[in-house]
């Protein structure tokens, strides 16, 4: 068979078949073994709600007698959504929490972004089945996305657990809080589904799950897939996205009170970039600006650059001045590829009427290449010539881990002791490549894997191992007061190794090992406390309060990545093995919480102590020909104050509001190549000081229909706050038609959704290529991604 037509035989496929929403079918948090229990009964009523899907928006506000802020979005609002929509996107309706993308549906990962109380993504923690997912970053070192680990409409539900997270969680990034990702359970019965959407932009989505029941023996099972294709919203050229993607799920009844789960995803996910932008690239070539995607413009820019203006750049990026940077104006295309294959097994049992187990065994193999065409090397051939102006490079990932959680719960009376260990090796590759072009062609394709560069720069090896323990008890002091306590000790040890470096074309000869960085690191901590008190004052409401510690793990990278402590030389790393420490944070909050049939109600008062920011600057000519060294550049205060509240009203009327207010600013000033940075009592970066999501739902035998809108207030891009961007309102609607049991449907369904609503133009992504001190005149700091316009996805869904 021609490789090149399975996708379309699938979507073909799929076609006649639907992806109806399963209601999560046992799929409980699992921070407690005793849910295995409980598992056949939760699946049972959890099937039977799912014949009566209702697609009214569920959004939990608080958590009922937890200790601390606890949220979450269940599988209802998951699927009202646009299908494609990230999981990561729908939870932006929470308070405190920032979601950004430069696509309609957050499914572009380079621009993807979530942070939490003023902590970015890679200070999260995530996981997905209690199986780690690192910090989700777009060059991951120790796991994967949400969206190529499973399928969007294979998710349970998901929750949030602010500020402090949970133990339990396996996360060496967790300093903000922690996102545990459920998969949904297969179904009780034979289920064929099926889901086919069409949207702006060419889009088009195919889902399709099998069911299998229960089978003989007592076990069942789900196979899923998805193929998506949509064109980027703007550019020319190359400009497809492209993803395929595969769920398996078995789950298991053991004796009388265990459960074994096995589950496999493959992931393949191939997506042309947007082009990071400055603020005098929108205002002068225009909102929809992007990379060329036309060789003979790629060319004459790149020779327009390597010339020094002698020749002239291609129209529009000729009206830029040589100040304004139009060698990055524009590039002829990049793209990201990512294959991943994650599989976990898990066991979980009553060890007796009080004792409780579970254990999780995984691993995760990825391959990914980032291609960028690049003007500022030339192809050269083997008699070191200039062929062509521009040269295809890469930053080449290689991930290999693989690890295991088990833990035991004991119950007695009023206490709920439980502790476990986390236990993790892996394997991270990482290099930099270059490939040749030619002036007829680019030779490669954005949308495959390159072979035999004419120049590796540089290539990493990164073995490393963790352990992680935790204990906790919860005591019921009486019947209203509950007090939760514990820690976690964790140590991570890394090594960098390096592989390679100028082989293939000697354009450095003077280069040599000592100019990149090898050498061993250790981070964490043996006591890491959380505490935390929940007071039910009746039976509609209670007050808690938190405080814990947590550090967060040195990230691994090459030169140029981040904040890795190998990006510099060997003599500047030698520099900081002694004194660098991890990031840390003391999060404390208090709230109030209020439930009853109706309504449901938190409000929240955080404060947070960040220590030990770590920032790559440069140190000036002591440290080894000034090179670029990650430093201690002092802390973060953040204090704040945010608030949800979903309330049920008149017959199928839902309004849900959430409102925050915060504050996060820089505690110190700090030294840059011998000139000080005044960043005390600066507003941290891309931390907004007001937020406000809200949504009025409505449903009725089988119509539904959803408004909602999310307001940012400014948020800054530069330490020193001399650059920003404005506010944003965005809007969107949906609204479907389900009707049950038709000939020999179970359920056929219309859905429409609608994405920027009001059609704004307005930045969003900011920091996709890192922050700077100072930016004042919005020029050469091509680290913005502007907004998508209005969307229109429609989706005809089917349930055999």
């Amino acid at each position: 068979m021609n490789a090149n037509k399975w996708p379309l035989l699938l979507a073909a496929a799929l076609v006649s078949a639907p992806a109806m929403a399963q209601q999560d079918a046992g799929s409980t948090p699992a921070s407690t073994p005793q849910n295995a229990s409980q598992s056949t009964s939760q699946n049972a009523d959890n099937n039977a709600q799912d014949q009566k899907l209702s697609t009214s928006e569920t959004v939990t506000v608080t958590a009922p007698g937890e200790t601390r802020d606890v949220q979450s979005v269940d599988r209802t609002a998951l699927l009202q959504v646009a299908p494609g929509t990230s999981s990561i996107a729908v939870l932006g309706k929470l308070p405190s929490v920032e979601v950004t993308t430069a696509d309609p549906y957050g499914a572009y990962e380079w621009a993807l972004r979530i942070s939490v109380r003023g902590f970015n993504q890679n200070q999260l923690g995530f996981t997905l089945d209690d199986v780690p997912l690192g910090d989700m970053s777009y060059g991951n070192l120790n796991g994967l996305h949400i969206s190529r680990a499973i399928i969007d409409e294979d998710m349970g539900h998901v929750t949030l657990s602010q500020g402090t997270g949970a133990l339990e969680v396996a996360s060496t990034s967790n300093l903000g809080g922690a996102v545990q990702f459920f998969s949904s359970d297969p179904l009780d019965k034979f289920h064929f589904d099926a889901r086919q959407s069409f949207g702006s932009f060419d889009g088009i989505r195919s889902f399709g799950r099998l069911d299998s029941g229960v089978l003989p023996g007592g076990g069942k099972l789900y196979l899923a897939g998805v193929w998506q294709r949509a064109d980027k919203w703007k550019s020319a050229g190359q400009r497809n996205q492209r993803y395929e993607q595969f769920n398996f799920k078995y789950v298991q009844p053991v004796g009388g009170s265990g459960t074994f789960t096995a589950y496999a995803d493959i992931s393949n996910r191939q997506e042309v970039d947007y082009q990071d932008l400055d603020k005098i690239w929108v205002k002068t070539l225009g909102y929809n600006w992007d990379n060329f995607g036309n060789w003979g413009q790629a060319l004459q820019a790149a020779e327009a650059y390597q010339s020094g203006g002698t020749v002239p750049y291609p129209n529009p990026v000729s009206k830029l001045t040589s100040a304004q940077d139009p060698e990055d104006a524009a590039y002829f295309g990049a793209s990201g590829l990512r294959r991943d294959r994650l599989a976990y097994v898990s066991y979980k049992t009553t060890l007796g009427s009080h004792l409780f187990w579970k254990t999780t065994a995984y691993g995760h193999g990825n391959d990914g290449d980032g291609l960028w065409f690049t003007p500022y090397l030339p192809t050269y051939n083997s008699n070191y010539e200039a062929v062509s102006p521009i040269s295809l490079r890469t930053s080449e990932y290689g991930i290999e881990r693989g690890g295991f959680l088990t833990s035991v719960s004991l119950e007695t009376g009023k206490n709920t002791l439980e502790g476990g260990a986390w236990f993790e090796k892996e394997d991270f590759t990482l290099a930099r490549r270059f490939y040749n072009t030619s002036l007829a062609s680019p030779i490669h394709s954005l949308y495959d894997f390159p072979t035999n560069p004419f120049y590796t720069q540089w290539a990493y090896d990164f073995p490393s191992t963790l352990y992680m323990l935790h204990l906790q008890d919860k005591y019921k002091v009486t019947s209203n007061v509950t007090i939760e306590a514990g820690f976690k000790a964790e140590e991570t040890n890394q090594t960098g190794n390096l592989k390679a470096f100028n082989t293939g074309l000697d354009l450095a000869p003077t280069t040599v090992a000592s100019s990149y960085a090898q050498g061993s690191l250790e981070s964490g901590n043996p006591f890491l406390p959380q505490i935390g008190v929940d007071w039910k004052l009746n039976q509609k409401s209670e007050v808690f309060a938190d405080v814990a510690k947590n550090t967060r793990a040195f990230q691994t990278g090459g030169p140029g990545f981040g904040t890795s402590p190998w990006g510099t030389s060997q003599a500047g790393f030698n520099a900081l093995t002694d004194n660098l420490k991890p990031e840390s944070s003391w999060s404390e909050e208090v709230g109030y919480r209020y439930t009853d049939n109706r309504a449901s109600i938190q409000a929240n008062y955080f404060h947070v102590n960040f220590s030990n920011r770590l920032l790559a600057i440069q140190q000036g000519a002591a440290i080894a020909g000034d090179a670029s060294l990650l430093s201690n550049v002092g802390g973060v205060t953040t204090n704040g104050l945010d608030g949800a509240a979903s309330v049920q009203f008149g017959n199928g009327w839902v309004l849900y509001n959430g409102l925050t207010f915060s504050r996060s600013t820089y505690n110190d000033n700090y030294t840059s190549d011998g000139t000080e940075i005044a960043t005390g009592g600066k507003i941290v970066v891309d931390a907004p000081e007001f937020m406000w999501k809200n949504s009025l739902s409505y449903g009725h035998k089988g119509f539904d229909a959803h408004i909602g809108s999310d307001y940012m207030s400014k948020r800054y891009y530069t330490y020193t706050d001399d650059s920003s961007v404005d506010g944003r309102f965005l809007a969107e609607f949906g609204t479907s038609y389900h009707k049950d049991e038709v000939g020999i449907f179970d359920q056929l369904k219309l859905q429409f959704n609608i994405y920027n609503l009001a059609n704004a133009k307005y930045y969003s992504t900011i920091g996709t290529n890192g922050f700077i001190a100072s930016d004042p005149t919005g020029v050469g700091n091509n680290t913005l991604q502007v907004g998508a316009p209005r969307a229109y996805t429609g989706t005809f869904s089917m349930r055999f």
